[in-house]
């Protein structure tokens, strides 16, 4: 009841980006249960309020996404970008989340090509997501995989750059996995035997 008199006003008064923010609460937890038609709602609201608009779509995107709607789920990442873009709005961590999710539904469908992209777009948010550099490379293998390079009778060059391409893809692992090993199991000082 306590928590109702303090938001209740809240509303009252007109203060869009609270109600906006609440509207996107009460869809993600609709979505989280599984309730998506009422969680299509509640988003559907929220992109009545500006500063909630690229969540709500962000939102209905991952949600298509999770039905099967993958290019419905598309165009509302595009949209929800398209907002970020043009205005002074600048949230990292969306713009990941957005690009991440992308990729997915790219990769998915088997367009290799844009999943690549989408997950480059992601890092350049986010850099330090190991998530998205792994989607990467399995996209980038995905898209070699699927080249013209690998056709019997592909010229020796080629060969060479599907090669190459290769090689960078694994140097890449081998990094990261020492990367992430680093910092899991730091080295541990040699005391001698321990009795």
């Amino acid at each position: 009841m306590r928590l109702f008199l303090v938001i209740f006003p809240l509303l009252a008064c007109g203060c869009s980006g609270i109600s906006g923010k609440l509207l996107i609460m009460e869809a993600n937890y609709r979505y989280n249960s599984g309730n998506y038609t009422d969680a299509i709602f509640s988003y559907l609201k929220a992109l009545e309020h500006p500063q909630a608009a690229p969540y709500a779509h962000y939102g209905l995107g991952t949600l298509y996404y999770t039905i099967g709607e993958d290019n419905a789920a598309l165009d509302r990442f595009e949209t929800a970008l398209e907002i970020i873009e043009d205005s002074s709005y600048e949230n990292a961590s969306l713009s990941y989340s957005i690009h991440y999710n992308a990729g997915l539904v790219y990769f998915n469908k088997g367009n290799y090509a844009e999943a690549v992209n989408s997950f480059r777009s992601a890092l350049k948010a986010d850099g330090e997501r190991i998530d998205a550099k792994r989607n990467l490379e399995l996209s980038l293998l995905s898209l070699a995989n699927e080249s013209p390079f690998n056709a019997a009778g592909a010229d020796e060059q080629e060969q060479e750059k599907l090669q190459s391409k290769t090689a960078l893809l694994e140097y890449i692992r081998m990094q990261e996995m020492n990367r992430w090993r680093n910092t899991e199991w730091p080295d541990e000082e040699e005391s001698g035997p321990d009795y």
